[in-house]
């Protein structure tokens, strides 16, 4: 038992260190507070001892007291695996547009405006292709300046939009590559949708990539892949994402 308690315990403090290299210091202190408790109540007791206060090996308050912080390092380190597993954690300053696609997976950025109120909230917009890796989807330049990612300061993007790897939609065309060939399908993409100042979801959507059977002059894929898909073009886009970006 003692070797459970001294590994929940050393599992708090690793989680405390994690909280403060990300900036969570709420996180941080709590894990501090749970990895030092057991260390406290020794102390607590140690000194009620020096002090001549008697209480019987079995006394129930001990082991209430013991029992209270077992639950308590048991429910922490629970919160804590969970924290580091699947929580947001804070990433640094973006310096490009681009640096925000990590916001997809688990991070937000603390330093951007917030996503509150009316008007215009800068967007970045991130697709996942047939490779399975995000990119940042170029809206071209003839776009507002809250859908321009070229020109847009990273820290004033408000909301970041994840597009998973598509499904298959329509089949437009077989596209013939110098080792293969390949065939086109629309994509078909599941959107979420997130605060970049928080990591919050804030909407889920669906979008379909280009109707236009244009094959791609090079694409990446893995080994085994028979088909690509068509990506949304800057009008789909912004037909289905701008009720968060433009109102």
């Amino acid at each position: 038992m003692a070797q459970l308690f001294v590994l929940l315990v050393g599992l708090a403090v690793l989680f405390s260190v994690i909280a403060f290299q990300n900036g969570n210091v709420p996180i941080g202190v709590l894990f501090a507070l749970v990895a030092a408790s057991p260390v406290a109540f020794l102390v607590f007791a140690a000194v009620r001892g020096k002090q001549g206060t008697r209480q019987a090996p079995g006394s129930k308050g001990r082991t209430l007291a013991v029992r209270l912080i077992a639950v308590a390092v048991v429910a922490a380190i629970g919160y804590g695996g969970y924290w580091v597993l699947f929580a947001p954690k804070a990433a640094d300053t973006p310096a490009r547009v681009s640096e925000l696609k990590t916001g997809c997976s688990s991070k937000y950025f603390p330093q951007n405006d917030a996503y509150t109120g009316t008007g215009r909230h800068p967007i970045g917009v991130f697709v996942t292709d047939d490779a399975g890796y995000a990119n940042i989807a170029s809206m071209g330049t003839e776009v507002p300046p809250q859908w321009d990612d070229i020109r847009l300061n990273p820290r004033q993007v408000q909301v970041i939009a994840c597009l998973d790897k598509p499904d298959d939609g329509p089949y437009l065309k077989d596209c013939a590559f110098t080792s293969d060939s390949l065939k086109l399908y629309q994509g078909m993409y599941d959107v979420t949708l997130y605060e970049a100042k928080t990591g919050k979801k804030i909407g889920t959507e669906k979008m379909r990539g280009s109707e236009k059977p244009s094959c791609p002059s090079m694409t990446l894929t893995k080994r085994g892949t028979t088909s690509i898909h068509t990506e949304p073009d800057s009008a789909g886009y912004r037909a289905v994402l701008g009720k968060y970006v433009d109102n």
